[in-house]
Order: structure tokens, then C-alpha cells, then sequence
């Protein structure tokens, strides 16, 4: 990884556990070292996850959590604004680091879970409209499209 790279995650980990600190002292909530190593293995992971991953990942580091005390700080950190948690289909539940991200929609490929993310100006134009429609400020959306992948075309099979 180039060092420039580097550097920056280092200083966005920075900037997100000031963020966290920030808003535990405003709630009057302890600074346990397991908020922190699970802030910081949200944000060194560049795609969705649940809380199974998320487990996975701290243990194979030899960091006990328990999925309870997971649970627990994922609902806190989105409370913080840190991360996002989305509902893709009827299991289980998914969460994204979102302090840094732009806004963005998905699209879930319903016959393998793949989530691919996109972002398309036009729905942000269509957001501004009807927040002049109804006088309204929307603070947040979400978009999902579900779908299946469809078989590439055979070079020979063209449209005409």
C-alpha cells in the first residue's frame, strides 16, 4: 500500500476515534478498549459486513468480544453517525462505515448477496425536488434495487 494511503487511513482512524470519544463523553459513556478495537475494525474493512464478519475478524486477532458487546457498540456507533446499517434482503442485518463516504445506493444480486454500491446524480436532483415539493428537508435516504446479473452476449448473438 503506497504510504500516502496509508497516512490517510491513519489520520481518518484519528479523525473517527475523536468522533466516538466525542460522543461517549456527550452521552456519559465509558471509553472501553472494546469500542475502540471495533471502531477500528469497522474502518480498516473497505466493504459491507455483519455482525458474523465482524466477530470473525476481531477473534482471528485474538481480541475477545462477545456478538452481545457487538451488537451493542454497532447500535452506539450508529447512533454516533459512524456507520450505516442496511437491510438487503430478510436475513441479516448489514453495516458500512459512513463517516467519510459519500452518498451512494445499492444494488443486491439476490441470486449470490453481492452488493454493489453506485451513485447517480440524478437522484440526488430528484431528492432536491421533493424536498421543494413538500417543503421539507430530507435528511437521509436509501436506495435498493434488486436483481440478477444477466449472461454476457455470445459475439455472435448481436443486437441489430
Amino acid at each position: 500500500m503506497h504510504t500516502s494511503l496509508v497516512l490517510e487511513k491513519e489520520k481518518n482512524l484519528k479523525i473517527v476515534r475523536q468522533v466516538l470519544t466525542a460522543y461517549l463523553d456527550e452521552k456519559g459513556q465509558r471509553k472501553t478498549p472494546e469500542r475502540y478495537a471495533i471502531l477500528e475494525e469497522i474502518y480498516a474493512t473497505d466493504h459491507h459486513f455483519n455482525v458474523d464478519d465482524l466477530h470473525f475478524k476481531m477473534r482471528s486477532k485474538n481480541f475477545r468480544v462477545s456478538r452481545a458487546t457487538i451488537y451493542n457498540n454497532l447500535d452506539l456507533l450508529i447512533d454516533a453517525k459512524l456507520i450505516r446499517k442496511h437491510q438487503f434482503d430478510k436475513g441479516m442485518a448489514h453495516y458500512e462505515k459512513s463517516y467519510f463516504d459519500r452518498q451512494h445506493d445499492h444494488v443486491i444480486l439476490t441470486k449470490t448477496g453481492e452488493v454493489l454500491e453506485f451513485c447517480d446524480p440524478r437522484i440526488q436532483h430528484i431528492k432536491k425536488t421533493i424536498e421543494e415539493v413538500f417543503d421539507i428537508n430530507i435528511e437521509s435516504h436509501s436506495l435498493y434495487f434488486y436483481g440478477t446479473r444477466q449472461r454476457k452476449m455470445d459475439v455472435d448473438k448481436k443486437i441489430t
